[in-house]
């Protein structure tokens, strides 16, 4: 029986806590940290909000998929890829060094914007796959080639560009079908404790974290990790059992904007000669400020044109 999140859960203010860590992410938040510190955040819980963002959004494409609505659902990937795209075109266009580097861009996105087409890569498998069994073969499958290829290139086997092996079908498509695969139902006992759980899995993030650093040699880049696997679908079955007075539709939507336009905020700021974390903090708020702003009734319309 599929279970649908009721919209004064949890999950849609989450969203904008892990909207907000990867700005914190893409701006070295906090600055002072010391080494070890940043390497549990910036490539350790800081890492959970694309997972949780694919997971959530595999988990209602089970309704879209029986609704006859996965066509649309898919559309809409596109469109919204297709928009930021052509926004972020000036920042991107110029850098362009010929037609192969256009295709590359194209294909796997600008910068943070490759969540969109590796959300689409992910809706489509599933689509396709359709069956619980085949589409959790195909993830575990995934999610194991796409950690060994990290694995060989931090350890310094092998050079692999970061979009062969952070993409889609690697990285996305996993978290994605985890999603898709708990909207069939969960064992409530699993339920009455994803709270605690959640809890032990963050720290297996951390601690997981400290492993890539060591494979690394103390270098950083960690997308994938194993412990993501179970943290992200843990951290969403409890933020699911937590209910308040929040409007979810315009969680929604904000934290989706604060995600999407983060990195034009980001430029602009450096060009007002903001730097560390009071860069950060300036980001953090503008953005927040204004998809809250957006999200006001009468404004509600350009907010999800957007998102």
């Amino acid at each position: 029986m599929t279970q649908t999140p009721a919209r004064d859960s949890a999950i849609d203010p989450l969203r904008i806590l892990l909207a907000l860590s990867v700005i914190a992410l893409h701006t070295g938040f906090p600055d002072a940290a010391p080494a070890l510190v940043k390497q549990v955040l910036f490539n350790g819980l800081y890492r959970l909000a694309v997972p949780v963002f694919a997971l959530i959004s595999g988990y209602f494409f089970l309704a879209a998929m029986r609704g006859g609505r996965a066509g649309s659902s898919l559309r809409r990937i596109a469109s919204l890829y297709g928009l930021w795209m052509v926004i972020y075109l000036p920042i991107w266009g110029p850098d362009l060094t010929g037609v192969w580097h256009l295709i590359r861009t194209v294909v796997f996105g600008y910068f943070h914007l490759w969540f969109l087409p590796g959300l689409l890569v992910g809706a489509v498998l599933v689509a396709l796959l359709r069956r619980p069994m085949p589409v959790a073969v195909a993830a575990a499958a995934m999610a194991t080639t796409g950690l060994t290829l990290q694995a060989l290139v931090l350890a310094g086997v092998v050079d692999i560009p970061l979009d062969y092996y952070r993409n889609g079908l690697f990285t996305i498509f996993p978290f994605f079908a985890l999603g898709w695969l708990l909207a069939h139902g969960v064992p409530e006992l699993l339920r009455r404790h994803a709270r605690p759980l959640a809890g032990l899995a963050l720290l297996a993030v951390m601690v997981e974290s400290l492993i890539w650093r060591w494979i690394a040699g103390g270098g950083w880049g960690v997308d994938m990790m194993l412990s993501l696997l179970v943290a992200a679908p843990l951290l969403f079955l409890a933020a699911q059992g937590v209910r308040g007075p929040w409007d979810g539709k315009r969680a929604a939507s904000t934290a989706a904007f604060v995600y999407f336009i983060h990195v034009m905020i980001m430029i602009c700021a450096s060009r007002f000669g903001l730097e560390g974390d009071a860069k950060a903090l300036a980001v953090m708020a503008t953005c927040l400020g204004i998809g809250l702003w957006l999200g006001a009734p009468r404004r509600r319309p350009v907010l999800a044109f957007f998102t």
